[in-house]
């Protein structure tokens, strides 16, 4: 994280690894923070271990090339899913926010950004920062 701004998008969330081979999603215990920043006109998205304060995961997300949805499979409805288009690669995690107030909001902002044009133009009204 270079950047001195606040970030345009965080949440606290942590990993999800499938089981061996199989489509089971299990939930790793780590407490983790996403978050989103624009950095040289390149989207990046971080997911960064609480405990530790580590970053472990730096994405740079091209506009159109990944989604960020909720998993329909899972019951509480509280595990993501950023999904590339350009490759087979996906990243789950869970939501670790005490509140699900503000998930759907999480998943609306994170595509609007992962979306925007490079001519600097803002889809949000505001940036969201959950706590």
């Amino acid at each position: 994280m270079a950047s001195t701004r606040p970030p345009l998008l965080q949440f606290k969330a942590g990993r999800c690894f499938r089981d061996g081979s199989t489509n089971t999603i299990l939930p790793d215990p780590t407490k983790g923070l996403v978050y989103m920043e624009e950095e040289d006109g390149l989207m990046h998205f971080y997911w960064k271990n609480r405990a530790t304060n580590t970053v472990d995961d730096d994405l740079i997300l091209f506009p159109g090339d990944a989604e960020l949805t909720v998993v329909p499979e899972c019951t509480t409805g509280r595990v993501l899913v950023l999904q590339f288009k350009s490759s087979s690669q996906k990243l789950f995690f869970w939501l670790q926010e005490a509140t699900t107030v503000l998930d759907h909001i999480v998943v609306q902002q994170a595509n609007a950004l992962i979306n925007r044009l490079d001519d600097g133009s803002e889809y949000m009204e505001e940036d969201i920062n959950m706590e």
